[in-house]
């Protein structure tokens, strides 16, 4: 396997989880305790987010640009292709019988790296553009928080 596109597949992924983990995180604030996040919800919490970033790291307006590009894909990334089956529902389905559906889960985890497969370029791209407008001094803050947050970097672990 070639080594380079591992490390860009397992950066991707990093990246990916670190924001999708943010996302998350937010989306368990008041509000979303009775089902998914609306569109309106999540461009609320993203904008948020995104104010809040901006002020910590005093980005620019390029620098902020770029990290909205980064947690648009990251958004993208995490919703649910149109049609798609409730992932909840999936997941029930996996132990409605007497015994666990490993066929089924082995299914879902193959589709699940196969989107992060396909979605890492992307986000390794935008993440590669936001982190290379930063300062040294801004980068320094991402690092900083980084070990801090134990990879949950990028909004989870701003406000700690």
């Amino acid at each position: 396997m070639n080594k380079t596109w591992l490390k860009r597949t397992l950066l991707g992924v990093a990246v990916s989880t670190a924001l999708l983990g943010a996302v998350g995180a937010y989306s368990q604030g008041a509000g979303f305790h009775h089902g998914p996040p609306t569109p309106e919800q999540i461009a609320q919490h993203e904008q948020s987010m995104l104010a809040h970033v901006g002020k910590r790291l005093n980005l620019d307006a390029n620098q902020s640009a770029k990290l909205k590009a980064l947690a648009d894909l990251a958004i993208a990334d995490h919703a649910p292709a149109a049609g798609a089956t409730d992932p909840h529902a999936k997941m029930a389905a996996l132990i409605a019988g007497n015994t666990f559906d490993r066929a089924g889960a082995q299914q879902l985890a193959t589709e699940h790296l196969a989107k992060m497969q396909a979605d890492a370029p992307g986000l390794i791209n935008a993440f590669g553009d936001f982190y290379d407008s930063l300062n040294a001094t801004q980068q320094q803050q991402v690092r900083d928080m980084a070990a801090h947050h134990h990879g949950m970097f990028m909004f989870g672990g701003f406000g700690h």
